[in-house]
């Protein structure tokens, strides 16, 4: 045992060799870890299009063009700057419009109609493009792949270990476990040098058409698991027996963009009833389909945008909200409020949001008309507004750009018009 005399001694030699290796540490100057930056901000806001109905998805080019689908009605209009209009393509029968991006002065889209009905013959989902002389082409019918191929059937929705008489309480709407069915709802696509990806909400997966037409599954979203709980069986008319059981709800892919890191980023919407977990945003290997969860509890996430610098933009539908994933955060935090947020692009210092874009009756898939359809006095209320992103120290509006500085190839900021 050492005695008190030399314990001190050793001591008083630590306080010593302390001050003298890092006296600046001792004066508390010393080097401190480094601090998050604080999230972007909301600046000022623009209307820049309005009176468009439920415009779910839309583009915007270099010179301020925007392509914007009016979902419901089965239209791809095109928004000059100086406010004319002109309508690219217009398909009738039921059919909706969506997944719109641009590239190199070429506008890529879907037209669905079907959805739900698991019927090849009714179940139709288009990949088509219009170019600068506004010739349109179809390039592959999605849904044939997955009527082929059934991707998600790998995975296996509804409730886990549900015994006979608790399904027999169950309400006909709420589905005992089953594989992935054949259904096919396009909602977005994204240009890369091998094709085009296109984020199905049907099928659960992304799938690349390759430049002539062929078709191959990407990747597989993967269930998601819910653990009942009593407020939820209550709002949802469950019966108490399915109190603590798992229910593996379908992860349905809203949209989907490429970030800097050349991943993909997928927005999922799951697919449950009311009380249910809300959704996530995914990061995607595009040559491997390994994915992994950047961040999730979204309130209704339809629509995405990746700065160059990493911030992920995510629309929040039924939460009325845009939020951002600030880069290498895992925690979403309040961009801005605005009611029914639908899609995003970045351009520059501006992030484009579709908003207020759901007609009266409620929610509607693209493909399906609305429950009750807007009053014939009253013009659609759906608009496109411009967000200024503001970064703290960056002197005012966001210094970083936008995905148009990104230098990735095929990226759909990387237009030539």
């Amino acid at each position: 045992m050492k005695s008190s005399s030399s314990a001190a001694a050793v001591l008083a030699a630590a306080a010593l060799l302390a001050l003298g290796a890092s006296p600046a540490a001792a004066g508390g100057y010393g080097p401190r870890p480094p601090q998050p930056p604080d999230p972007p901000a909301a600046g000022e806001v623009t209307t820049v299009a309005e009176n468009l109905l439920s415009p779910l998805s839309f583009a915007v080019s270099r010179g301020g063009a925007i392509d914007v689908a009016q979902s419901f009605a089965g239209v791809l209009t095109r928004i000059a700057p100086d406010g004319s209009t002109e309508t690219l393509d217009a398909v009738g029968g039921g059919y909706g419009s969506a997944g719109v991006s641009r590239i190199h002065g070429r506008t890529y889209y879907t037209m669905g109609i079907g959805a739900d009905t698991e019927d090849p013959a009714q179940n139709i989902s288009l990949l088509k493009s219009v170019d600068r002389d506004g010739n349109v082409e179809t390039l592959a019918n999605v849904a044939s792949h997955e009527y082929a191929e059934n991707p998600d059937a790998v995975n296996t929705y509804g409730f886990e270990g549900l015994d006979a008489a608790c399904a027999a309480q169950l309400p006909p709407e709420v589905r005992t476990a089953r594989p992935g069915r054949t259904d096919s709802n396009p909602y977005a696509t994204v240009p890369t040098r091998d094709g085009i990806v296109v984020s199905d909400s049907g099928m659960n997966a992304l799938v690349l058409v390759d430049w002539d037409g062929d078709i191959s599954t990407l990747a597989v979203l993967p269930a998601i698991p819910v653990t009942i709980t009593a407020p939820m069986a209550e709002a949802n008319g469950l019966p108490e027996c399915t109190v603590g059981l798992t229910y593996d709800t379908e992860p349905v892919p809203t949209d989907v963009e490429r970030g800097p890191d050349g991943m993909l980023y997928v927005a999922s919407l799951p697919g449950a009833p009311e009380g249910f977990p809300t959704g996530s945003v995914f990061r995607v290997d595009p040559r491997s389909g390994e994915m992994e969860v950047v961040a999730t509890g979204f309130s209704g996430a339809t629509g995405l945008a990746v700065a160059p610098d990493g911030d992920i933009y995510v629309a929040e539908l039924f939460a009325n909200r845009i939020s951002v994933i600030p880069a290498g955060s895992d925690t979403p935090e309040p961009f801005y409020e605005v009611n029914q947020p639908g899609a995003l692009e970045l351009r520059g210092s501006t992030l484009y949001a579709s908003v207020d874009v759901l007609p009266p009756g409620g929610p509607q898939e693209p493909g399906e008309p609305p429950a009750e359809p807007p009053v014939p006095e009253a013009p659609p209320a759906g608009r496109i507004i411009g967000v200024e992103v503001v970064h703290a120290g960056c002197g005012g509006a966001d210094g970083h750009g936008g995905n148009s500085g990104s230098g990735l190839p095929y990226s759909t900021q990387d237009e030539e018009d």
